[in-house]
């Protein structure tokens, strides 16, 4: 049996630690957060500037302690700000979150990762699912709301999906459900029915996945082209 170096156990003392001290933070804390009050805590200051600040902390705390509802926030601030600034500000916290809980997964490794989705009833099933890096099935996974957000971008720091693929294609799909609960709040239900979003969505996955084949069969074809010209 291989014996661990000093480096790979100080990383595996790191990485468990983080792991207690988030899901200590999210269990002593989970009533507070899971009913946290975006525009109170904002109301500390007149000034939108600091407003905007106190918004995106929640945000960058949203993406480690996982019990932060998410249409929460983004009504919330859809009420704080105009239209244009809301979904401004919502976006870029929703850039912030997605990349933050990518790189806490890449952190934490497979395996702790692993336990933490375990805990709940909604990661166990999101480990049964084979997410896969293909652009479609990111934007498809991201589009339908089945799973939180932080659960998936744990799972793809792992997954050895590349970061920029991973950000944009999960943006995406994220980003128009955010754009709706700025703008309608809880109402989006109301003119939206979710069933005829998801079945929209799930149309969409196969459409996504062969354009992202059929652009990688044109690619290979040009380099296969260029690779015989220069042999001859």
């Amino acid at each position: 049996m291989s014996k661990f170096t000093k480096r790979e156990l100080a990383g595996i003392f790191i990485r468990c630690g983080i792991a207690m001290i988030i899901f200590i933070l999210a269990i002593l804390n989970y009533d507070r957060l899971s009913t946290i009050d975006v525009a109170k805590l904002a109301s500390v200051s007149d000034n939108n500037g600091i407003q905007s600040a106190i918004v995106l902390l929640v945000y960058a705390l949203k993406s480690v302690v996982f019990v932060i509802p998410a249409s929460l926030v983004y009504v919330a601030v859809g009420g704080m700000f105009s239209h244009a600034w809301a979904i401004t500000l919502n976006l870029t916290g929703i850039l912030i979150e997605l990349t933050l809980t990518y790189f806490l997964g890449k952190l934490l490794g497979r395996k702790t990762v692993v336990t933490i989705l375990s805990k709940s009833e909604k990661g166990k099933k999101l480990l049964k699912k084979e997410l896969g890096t293909k652009p479609g099935l990111i934007f498809g996974i991201r589009a339908v709301p089945a799973f939180p957000i932080d659960f998936v971008s744990l799972l793809y720091g792992v997954s050895g999906c590349g970061f920029l693929k991973y950000l944009l294609f999960s943006f995406l799909g994220v980003s128009w459900r955010v754009i709706l609960f700025t703008i309608l709040g809880n109402d989006i239900f109301k003119f939206i029915p979710m069933d005829k979003i998801i079945l929209i969505v799930i149309c969409l996955i196969p459409v996504g996945v062969i354009a992202y084949l059929l652009k990688k069969f044109v690619l290979d074809k040009k380099r296969e082209g260029q690779s015989n010209e220069t042999e001859a």
